[in-house]
């Protein structure tokens, strides 16, 4: 609750500073790619831990102030983490060790918040730096297994907490296309600030702790 207070008030900011500015409003559509992992604390007792391959996509709105702008955004983006458990089977030589896969899939509703500065204006081009919080809302976690070629998922949803928050941050570019529209391009860094386990989670078995964490690349348009 006190999460979804801090991102209405930080609406409210945004509305009151765009009210009583000058501001060049502008819209537009991202997706891109997210490579993201879960960091357990302590350290859980998974094998080969890997980042997930996931897509992210939304719309944002962009309030400009010169060279500083502030861009709120909603997106879809897919988290998660992918590792392997050793399985003993008596079908297979005896000191053989074999593996099932395991896919975790978090989806979220993203809204960052993001403050952005140009530091390299050069005609229809400008680098910028980009920071802010997200406020995300899990709405499915699903975990996958799959081992000789056959696969089952269950819904883990109630082992993490509906809602969670981060600090993204990153670099980008605006290419101005003339009369057109203009094309946006950043990498970002997502970390998680706090444990998105619930309560009753039972991957508190194996650590105490979990947050999201991962990096983006994306690319849109905006008017």
């Amino acid at each position: 609750m006190k999460k979804i207070l801090i991102s209405c008030l930080m609406c409210l900011l945004v509305l009151s500073l765009v009210s009583e500015s000058q501001a060049m409003v502008g819209f537009g559509l991202k997706g891109g790619m997210n490579s993201s992992k879960i960091i357990f604390s302590p350290a859980a007792d998974l094998t080969n831990q890997d980042y997930l391959k996931g897509l992210s996509f939304g719309a944002f709105m962009n309030f400009r102030l010169g060279p500083i702008s502030i861009q709120p955004e909603i997106l879809y983006s897919r988290r998660g983490l992918e590792f392997q458990l050793p399985v003993i089977t008596l079908n297979y030589a005896a000191g053989s060790e074999y593996y099932e896969n395991y896919t975790a899939k978090l989806e979220y509703l993203e809204i960052p918040i993001l403050l952005k500065l140009e530091i390299m204006p050069a005609g229809p081009l400008k680098v910028y730096v980009f920071g802010g919080p997200s406020y995300g809302l899990l709405l499915k976690a699903r975990l996958t297994r799959t081992y000789e070629g056959t696969s089952e998922t269950e819904d883990i949803k109630s082992d993490f907490k509906n809602s969670s928050l981060a600090i993204v941050g990153g670099l980008g570019v605006d290419i101005k296309v003339p009369l057109l529209f203009k094309v946006t391009i950043d990498a970002r860094y997502h970390y998680g600030l706090f444990n998105i386990l619930s309560d009753t989670s039972s991957l508190k078995d194996i650590t105490d702790k979990a947050r999201n964490n991962g990096f983006s690349i994306m690319a849109g348009i905006s008017f």
